[in-house]
């Protein structure tokens, strides 16, 4: 059990490392924020997009997409890209005024040609930079906007990451109320954000097309998140204080930090099964718990 608990938290560090993703550039600063149609009224103009420091959440009547991507800047665009496992990501966007161009590549694109960006035949999406974020959009992805918001992104994903200063900016994203501890409710939030990206990173590979269904098996997850944080706290909290620490999460740094760079690739597939483990661990454990 401890053992499943200790991935839970090698993937918690892990939440923006994909297998192919490496962050060249960050987003431009500009490009961040929310953008949707002119009203910026998402049950109006039936779709949104978010752009956060290290990727992206869009949403529109039927679908949902999110990706920690790779930046670089071509020819004056923000080239945003990823490469997953059915599926990529290469989208470029400038900005014109106060709307956000978003251009895509011509069909069987090489990845060099990039004379399109001059002369674009196909037409372009055009956003408007929205003041807040959708009400709709926050009540249901807010932990997958607040991890775009942070820091984590840019500190954990560099061919040379600073092993602690990554820790260190996980365990602040957790922090909610800044007191240097974690409590079971940062801990239980800590896993609704792992939990939701995980469906979402999962709905990249194409076996999950439909959002209300992505967002049916992440709620499923979200009863037996509790459970999960009591028996983490049991393994974990040295000092009995009912509460976490940096420190004594950092027990297990090295062994963390190895197991990740050591076997990234199997590191995201496990956390793709999160939620699905999650389900079928939370009968098992309220079960445990039931005898005490």
């Amino acid at each position: 059990m401890y053992g499943i608990l200790k991935k839970f938290l090698i993937a918690i560090i892990a939440l923006s490392l994909t297998p192919s993703i490496l962050l060249s550039n960050k987003i431009p600063k500009e490009l961040e924020g929310f953008w949707s149609g002119n009203s910026c009224n998402f049950s109006i103009e039936k779709y949104a997009l978010f752009i956060g420091k290290g990727g992206y959440l869009y949403e529109d009547e039927d679908t949902v997409e999110f990706n920690f991507v790779n930046v670089t800047e071509v020819n004056g665009w923000a080239h945003l890209s990823t490469q997953g496992e059915s599926s990529s990501y290469n989208y470029f966007y400038k900005l014109d005024g106060g709307k956000l161009i978003e251009r895509y590549p011509p069909d069987g694109w090489d990845g060099k040609d990039v004379s399109f960006l001059r002369n674009q035949a196909s037409k372009d999406t055009i956003y408007f930079k929205c003041k807040d974020k959708d009400p709709l959009i926050e009540s249901k992805y807010g932990e997958a906007l607040s991890l775009l918001d942070s820091s984590v992104i840019n500190a954990c994903v560099s061919k040379n990451t600073d092993r602690g200063n990554c820790l260190k900016n996980v365990f602040q994203f957790l922090d909610v109320n800044k007191d240097s501890e974690l409590h079971p409710a940062e801990i239980n939030r800590g896993f609704r954000t792992l939990s939701l990206i995980a469906v979402l990173l999962s709905q990249n590979s194409g076996k999950t097309e439909n959002k209300d269904t992505t967002f049916g098996v992440y709620l499923a997850t979200v009863p037996f998140i509790p459970l999960i944080t009591q028996t983490l706290m049991a393994n974990i909290d040295y000092n009995g204080s009912k509460s976490l620490s940096l420190e004594e999460i950092s027990q297990d740094r090295t062994d963390l930090f190895s197991a990740i760079l050591s076997a990234k690739e199997g590191v995201i597939k496990d956390l793709k099964t999160i939620p699905k483990l999650l389900q079928n661990l939370g009968p098992l454990i309220q079960g445990l718990s039931g005898l005490n």
